[in-house]
């Protein structure tokens, strides 16, 4: 059996090869920065609007901070020849969504206006990773201002089809093998959704686990910071590093997390599965990888149940709750006129936060207590259960959406559809609104190649439970160890 190339393997993976001196981590930094620069430089200036055609790349990366990381991959190797192994991802090159500012590296935002923007600090999140030793090589591309599922990434898989989501530079370049693992963000999909497009493995942290100090913000009560890689075990091993308590950030938690990655024996474990939005799938091909999947489950002891969630205006709220706060959040762009030079694609983004700004507070108030209700409800449907699961998105990803020359997404990643029928994907909505943790894996694909996959959601800091039900369902299948053959399938 052929081996796994360097740069598909997980965290894990490479972890021990760095341990056991086989490779080191200016070796291993100078084979994913090679990579990157060979198959992914953008034939245009990022970040920029996003393109129909990228002449064969993905553009994945705003900013390659090589300099940066082979400094940070020097100093890793001296710590460990020296014996100061600082954690599992000591060594390992990782790309992050460019939201999060980088001391010395450019944070653009996705946007032209900010785009020769170098901050003077480091975000939360990758000061923790500095101390556990990971090395910061790329700073990834996205949607202007995190704008819904449109971004300059395409899909490895094949290219006219969406990545979906702001956080796609990171799961396309991750599943392309460019970067060791990534770091996205959610609001409201924008991890499990473009992790879903392209089959990558990615987690939603409870709401409050992780620090957005440094970090771009969109919607204050909805904000997640979470791990992107190539397993459920590379979610849970990052995850461990980013999390803790940060005064800096006024919602941030003291709830520890030590991470486990032998999710032990499955047996007599509860699994509740939405089974109405299986049938929002267009084939019966769908529907069946979707059940084999459960069938993996059940095999292992696991009892599984249907269960029905409740039924809310997610969309309603949704929109009222994040227009409100990201109108208030990017005010002073529209003060100084800067809100002019936003990318054409965002327009009607740049008018609703116009009309946000506007709204009246009993409407955003209503929101937040019919949001408080929907809370109790999903919690006591979560406390019968280990986990919950749905298809993450009932298809494989769809062409780009084009107008007039430029992708346009159909909606935002946070307005689902408004109608509040049986036949609406619920569980994401449901656990963003209401800050659960969800992890999206592989299941398989649909009849045109596309990843097909699952969420699973667990109750709230119960983020181990979500990675025990993803891990030992990649220990029985190999669906995540599938990769995107190169050149890209246009």
């Amino acid at each position: 059996m052929q081996s796994t190339p360097i740069h598909f393997m997980t965290v894990r993976e490479q972890a021990e090869l760095l341990a056991s001196g086989q490779i080191t981590s200016v070796e291993l930094t100078s084979i994913f920065l090679d990579r990157a620069e060979a198959l992914d430089p953008p034939p245009f200036s990022l970040p920029s609007e996003p393109r129909p055609d990228h002449d064969g790349m993905l553009a994945t990366m705003v900013t390659i901070a090589r300099d940066h990381a082979l400094e940070a991959a020097q100093r890793a190797d001296e710590e460990m020849r020296a014996g100061r192994r600082r954690s599992i991802l000591h060594g390992i090159p990782y790309g992050v969504k460019d939201l999060l500012d980088t001391n010395g590296i450019r944070t653009t935002w996705g946007s032209g206006i900010f785009a020769d923007r170098v901050p003077t600090r480091n975000a939360a999140v990758i000061e923790r990773l500095a101390d556990a030793g990971a090395v910061l090589m790329a700073k990834m591309s996205l949607g202007e201002f995190a704008g819904g599922n449109t971004s300059s990434a395409l899909n490895p898989w094949k290219l006219d089809r969406s990545s979906f989501g702001s956080s796609s530079g990171t799961v396309s370049a991750s599943v392309a093998g460019l970067i060791g693992f990534g770091i996205g963000t959610e609001t409201g999909g924008s991890i499990v959704f473009p992790a879903s497009s392209v089959g990558a493995s990615g987690l939603r942290p409870t709401f409050s686990r992780v620090s957005r100090y440094g970090c771009m913000p969109l919607s204050w009560s909805l904000d997640k910071i979470g791990p992107v890689g190539r397993s459920a075990e590379d979610c849970g091993h990052i995850l461990e590093q980013i999390v803790g308590f940060d005064p800096r950030d006024n919602s941030s938690t003291d709830r520890p997390f030590s991470f486990r990655a032998n999710p032990g024996s499955m047996r007599g474990r509860r699994l509740g599965v939405h089974r109405r939005e299986f049938l929002l799938s267009q084939s019966d091909h769908n529907r069946q990888v979707f059940q084999t999947a459960l069938d993996v489950w059940e095999s292992m002891g696991v009892i599984i149940e249907d269960i029905d969630l409740p039924t809310y205006p997610t969309g309603a709220l949704f929109t009222t709750i994040v227009t409100v706060e990201s109108g208030t959040i990017f005010e002073p762009l529209f003060a100084d006129g800067r809100a002019g030079g936003m990318f054409s694609f965002n327009e009607d983004r740049a008018a609703g936060w116009m009309a946000g700004r506007m709204m009246p507070a009993s409407d955003y108030l209503t929101a937040q207590r019919i949001r408080s209700q929907l809370t109790r409800e999903a919690d006591d449907i979560l406390s019968r259960y280990d986990a919950v699961i749905a298809p993450t998105w009932p298809n494989g990803a769809g062409m780009r959406e084009v107008s007039d020359g430029w992708p346009i997404p159909a909606r935002h990643e946070w307005e689902p559809p408004e109608d509040v029928d049986v036949s609406t994907p619920r569980l994401n909505y449901i656990a963003n609104l209401v800050g659960h943790p969800g992890l999206n894996i592989p299941c398989g694909f649909d009849p045109d190649g596309m990843p097909l996959c699952l969420q699973i959601v667990a109750s709230p800091f119960e983020d181990q439970s979500a990675l025990d039900f993803g891990m030992a369902f990649q220990e029985e299948t190999d669906w995540h160890l599938r990769r995107p053959e190169y050149p890209w399938r246009p």
